[in-house]
């Protein structure tokens, strides 16, 4: 090996060692006390005392494990095709030729630099039951007033809102970006060939953003399985758990319960979750995208 390619060899391990170090202190090293933690019993003030998979079996024979997941799934499941869905839809339109396109971008994408607990503060007062401002929108239009936050699915449901709220505007500008880098010659050719718009947002639009969506797809699916601030704010997990995501099941049973090896074991669910979701996504979602 020559100077010069141990001077290469050299620089690149410079560069790289930085980021390295990084996660090994704050990811790794954080990720293997955790695994530690989750075979032991320890309630931060005695000693540890060593359980094995003990946590593990606890947790999954928990009715309350299993609430919690559920609460998840449908969250996931609420959250992420709309938010998805209705991002695309906005992206579309904010790809037109339009007056005043930036002030509509700015506004929104506000809510994505909106601390989420300020806003949850705010949706709490909308969603209250008797004086909140949702409530008296339905009830002007003739339609009957909700629990919202005091019923337990209800109370999922206006999370749900919330997250979309929330995700809909990172999701509309990672997509938007996405159609600005559609080269223009299939739009050109397209209607030399007279296809209307559907069609084109069908057979190009929709296939060439694909790699975009796939993206967007994965990191909501992630964020929302971490959801947690605005049920803290909201609803606490309640009323009677409907809205227990596993986050809050796992904050809950560590700083409430003081349970940090039992909440160790679910947090390593949570990343087992997380992990076989986006596996899941990689090799059947995959499959649809078009990179050319």
């Amino acid at each position: 090996m020559g100077a010069r390619e141990r001077r290469n060899n050299l620089l690149g391990w410079l560069f790289i060692t930085p980021p390295i170090v990084i996660f090994g202190i704050f990811i790794f090293a954080p990720m293997g006390v955790a695994l530690f933690v989750s075979l032991h019993k320890w309630n931060l003030l005695s000693s540890m005392k060593f359980v094995g998979l003990k946590n593990y079996v606890r947790m999954f024979h928990s009715e309350s494990f299993w609430n919690s997941l559920r609460v998840s799934l449908i969250y996931v499941l609420g959250t992420v095709p709309t938010s998805v869905i209705f991002a695309m839809i906005l992206a579309i339109l904010m790809n037109q030729k339009i007056y005043g396109l930036s002030f509509f971008r700015i506004m929104i994408y506000l809510p994505v630099i909106t601390s989420m607990a300020a806003a949850a503060i705010v949706f709490q007062y909308l969603f209250e039951p008797e004086f909140g401002f949702v409530n008296f929108v339905l009830s002007s239009i003739g339609l009957p007033k909700m629990k919202w936050l005091n019923d337990p699915n209800q109370a999922l449901f206006a999370l749900i809102i919330v997250g979309i709220w929330k995700r809909v505007g990172y999701n509309t500008i990672i997509l938007l970006a996405g159609l600005q880098a559609i080269p223009s010659v299939y739009y050109e050719a397209a209607k030399i060939d007279g296809a209307n718009n559907s069609q084109v947002v069908r057979k190009i639009t929709i296939p060439l953003l694909s790699p975009v969506t796939f993206f967007v797809t994965i990191m909501q699916i992630i964020a929302s399985l971490k959801v947690f601030t605005s049920i803290v704010v909201m609803t606490e997990g309640g009323p009677a758990g409907g809205t227990e995501a596993i986050p809050y099941y796992l904050y809950k049973n560590a700083f409430q319960y003081h349970k940090m090896g039992y909440a160790s074991a679910v947090a390593y669910v949570l990343f087992a979750i997380i992990f076989i979701f986006t596996l899941l996504q990689f090799k059947f979602g995959e499959k649809k995208v078009h990179y050319q």
